[in-house]
């Protein structure tokens, strides 16, 4: 059995190099122009051909999201920015829209090219046409089961290769095809503008008057973590994890979770940490199945009690001194959870001193991104962007 790819999501270079250090086997990225998630930070050129270096050094693989549904006024910039991309390219280009494939292909032939997930592959017959159209992979639509998926793999034969979304945000709308943030607020959700509309509360009005229903159109958000050996026996090439605009912390907590689980390493903890990284409620979306009205719609959004106070920038002296960069309010004798890349499990510390970047002792750090050098009461031997997070009550 061939291993699954594990693919994360870099909303921009710092987050990259956290889903390739926290084990993504490659990233998926976007320019400032073309990708579908415009609100992230996304890469500018330097960003951009960096990002792609530091995976290519990692013995790993980034590929360039041009997901959008390319209007005519917006095809004509395409030819200079694909020249820059091309200076140190990607290992595939993510795409939706033909146009955008085909000016790919016709400017840089060796490209390989991703059908995007927007394009609602569901059927094996559908994959084959993009194969010939010159694709080597497709992203399946979020809208199919497993059993599904299953059938697809055994029709085609490995002709071309299936990645999944296995984690992440899942749109109410088929495939992401909608039109409510451009009718409701002018933000056009397929050239990388959306609003998230429907995820707002509404109330049913009748007559001017309000009736006593509020609503929404949220889904609940996809966690496929208990299912990852059934996907794995499924023949699927790739597995995707979704949240380009997700902070540094969640990311590293989703992707080391996934990572672990793949490796069979402390298969519970780690399904416990990815549950309480949720900032809505969780469902398997189409996984089995159309979902019920309740199996789809989030209506109760569980509190996140994931919070980073600091990540390591290097380590100082010994294994238990650390330079970091603080993200929250943290104190002498606090104890945190560590989430570290090369730690068998997760553990927990107490800090024993704190000094500040005059080199004077002090008992609180209080300032968002100052510098301090932390003693904790183990030696773990932590590595750059290592994390020390949630606050653990005595």
């Amino acid at each position: 059995m061939n291993k699954m790819e594990l693919l994360a999501p870099a909303g921009d270079l710092h987050r990259g190099k956290i889903a390739l250090d926290f084990g993504a086997d490659a990233i998926y990225f976007g320019g400032k122009q073309y990708s579908l998630r415009a609100r992230a930070s996304n890469f500018d050129n330097a960003h951009l051909h960096e990002m792609v270096n530091y995976a290519h050094t990692h013995n790993k693989k980034a590929y360039l999201v041009t997901n959008i549904v390319c209007h005519n006024h917006l095809l004509t910039g395409f030819n200079d920015f694909l020249q820059e991309v091309i200076k140190t390219p990607p290992d595939a280009f993510l795409c939706t829209d033909p146009a955008i494939l085909r000016k790919i292909q016709k400017l840089f032939p060796q490209a390989v090219i991703h059908v995007s997930t927007q394009q609602s592959v569901t059927n094996s017959k559908s994959a084959l046409f993009w194969k010939r159209n010159g694709a080597s992979r497709i992203v399946t639509a979020r809208e199919v089961s497993l059993e599904e998926i299953k059938m697809m793999v055994a029709h085609l034969q490995g002709a071309i290769e299936i990645e999944m979304f296995v984690h992440g945000a899942v749109c109410i709308s088929y495939s992401g095809r909608c039109m409510l943030s451009s009718n409701m607020c002018l933000r056009d959700a397929n050239n990388g503008g959306c609003a998230q509309s429907c995820r707002w509360a509404s109330e049913l009005i009748k007559n001017q008057t309000s009736l006593s229903y509020t609503f929404t159109m949220s889904a609940k958000d996809m966690c496929l973590i208990n299912y990852l050996d059934l996907i794995k026996h499924a023949g699927i090439n790739a597995i995707k994890i979704e949240g380009r605009m997700k902070s540094e912390h969640y990311i590293a907590t989703i992707v080391n979770a996934y990572h672990k689980i793949l490796s069979e390493e402390f298969r519970q903890e780690y399904i416990d940490d990815v549950l309480t990284a949720a900032n809505r409620d969780i469902g398997i979306a189409w996984f089995k199945g159309a979902p019920t009205k309740h199996e789809m719609l989030d209506h109760e959004i569980p509190k996140n009690v994931n919070q980073l106070f600091a990540m390591v920038i290097d380590q100082k002296i010994n294994e238990d001194t650390y330079q970091v960069s603080s993200r929250n309010y943290f104190k002498l004798g606090d104890t945190f959870q560590v989430l570290g890349k090369n730690l068998s499990h997760i553990e927990t510390v107490k800090l024993i001193s704190i000094i500040d970047d005059h080199n004077l002792p002090i008992n609180v750090v209080n300032k968002p991104m100052s510098k301090c050098i932390v003693k904790i009461n183990k030696k773990l031997n932590l590595q750059p962007l290592d994390m020390l997070r949630i606050k653990v009550e005595k």
